[in-house]
């Protein structure tokens, strides 16, 4: 069932002026390691769900690792970007996928925050480490290192033109985020963890620290994902956690939007996967399974034809800090027609005085590094010019928008000066026109990005 009191508690709490703020040490997906950690009895990083997430789930008394589950097993599945209003949207609507919503009948689908930004990136890197991107210092897709005065793309680990950040930079991807992985954790108290993932996202230099202690499996397609799925649980032992990953949704809910025919027949393709993959596991394995679904953030449409080129506002691109030892090779020169107003200087000047550091973060996480004694300036700008949420870095630690514990020293050296929420839209360069040209957005504050679902039922019940 979807616990709707939960859900109004949350958008009593958490919701301000449209946008739904992380709820951190609550109702939020930052805690869902800790809580499938406390299921087969391993303490690790962040707090667990409230008691009342487990409410009726048999041989579950509550979700810390003091409590005795009468499981030794945990199989978290995580479909990207599915969130808990486009789930209850397609149920309520009669379309969803008979798995999916059979599940809603035999689950307790409980809504949670995401962390800020509702990013893959953020969201993930807290998957497999337990700490929030305050603490771990992911905090976005795109994000700007000082130490090597360079932007990298951040889970393949590579320079924006797509060579190994390693190589193009001589960074490391062991400093990409603070903290151990939570498999290491988990096979130091003697629990094994199998992970089933896109072979993009087991393999490479974030893979190799993000999953250390894991066994991890890559497969190329939905088949292979069944397969491996099957294959890690049948054969799983007593004390095992496996995390399966599916890219799909948010792929399609990017390129056609949540409302489409693309987004629903890849919604049913994956249901189809993950319920064919869950009945091949024998009834012994199943009965000592505790199965739980989640999505790392949901996703809100935009309209590409309005979607804004951040290039094309001279105003900021003159406050945006220049790249220290000169733009990498191929950087495209902010441009435009300096719509936004004539007494700011064109791009053949600003291109003299060296090239700005680009936004970084996301479309809707944009986060702009800038010249000392703008950042007041920029944050009005971005308040008369468009409808959204402004902050400055202090003020969103002050906040909590990027977690309630304490923030790394890699956090404050990354998180821009400013960071800028839009309301509706993508907000990005027009140099990458992939971007600006998506549906499906996340990374943002609306609810139908920032809630997330947290279905929790045993296996055996769901197979």
């Amino acid at each position: 069932m979807f616990d709707d009191e939960v859900a109004a508690r949350i958008r009593d709490d958490r919701e301000r002026d449209g946008s739904l703020l992380p709820d951190y040490g609550r109702y939020c997906f930052a805690d869902v390691p800790a809580t499938l950690g406390g299921v087969l009895g391993v303490d690790l990083p962040g707090d667990p769900l409230p008691d009342d997430v487990v409410d009726d789930v048999p041989g579950l008394p509550g979700t810390s690792p003091g409590d005795d589950a009468d499981y030794d097993r945990v199989c978290h599945v995580l479909v990207d970007g599915f969130g808990f209003e486009q789930w209850r949207r397609e149920v309520a609507a009669g379309r969803a996928p008979d798995w999916v919503a059979d599940l809603v009948e035999t689950a307790r689908v409980t809504p949670l925050t995401s962390v800020y930004p509702s990013e893959t990136a953020a969201a993930i890197t807290t998957v497999h480490t337990g700490r929030t991107p305050a603490e771990h210092g992911v905090i976005g897709w795109d994000m700007y290192l000082p130490e090597v005065d360079r932007v990298v793309q951040t889970l393949p680990f590579t320079s924006k033109s797509g060579e190994p950040a390693d190589e193009a930079y001589g960074v490391d991807a062991a400093d990409l985020f603070a903290g151990g992985s939570i498999y290491e954790s988990m096979a130091a108290a003697g629990i094994d963890s199998v992970t089933v993932q896109p072979t993009k996202a087991a393999t490479g230099a974030y893979s190799a620290h993000a999953l250390a202690g894991a066994d991890s499996h890559g497969y190329e397609h939905l088949d292979g994902f069944r397969s491996l799925l099957t294959e890690a649980l049948a054969e799983s032992d007593p004390g095992t956690y496996c995390y399966a990953y599916l890219s799909d949704v948010d792929g399609a809910a990017h390129e056609a939007g949540t409302d489409s025919d693309h987004y629903r027949e890849t919604l049913r393709a994956v249901s189809d996967a993950v319920s064919t993959a869950l009945a091949g596991v024998p009834d012994d394995v199943a009965d000592s399974t505790l199965f739980v679904l989640t999505a790392d953030h949901g996703h809100v449409d935009t309209d590409p034809e309005t979607n804004v080129d951040i290039w094309e506002h001279d105003f900021l691109t003159e406050r945006m800090r220049r790249y220290g030892t000169g733009a990498p090779d191929g950087y495209p020169l902010a441009g435009g027609d300096g719509g936004d107003g004539a007494d700011d200087a064109g791009s053949d000047e600003r291109a003299a005085d060296g090239d700005p550091l680009p936004p970084v973060g996301g479309a809707r996480n944009v986060h702009l590094h800038l010249r000392p004694g703008t950042t007041e300036e920029v944050v009005d700008y971005f308040d008369r010019t468009f409808e959204g949420w402004a902050f400055t870095r202090e003020g969103a630690l002050d906040r909590g928008l990027f977690g309630d514990r304490g923030a790394s020293d890699r956090f404050r050296r990354r998180c821009g000066d400013v960071v800028f929420v839009h309301r509706r839209r993508a907000v990005w360069r027009g140099d990458e026109p992939g971007k600006l040209g998506y549906v499906g957005w996340h990374g943002g504050l609306t609810p139908a990005e920032m809630s997330t679902p947290f279905a929790v039922a045993p296996l055996s019940d769901v197979v």
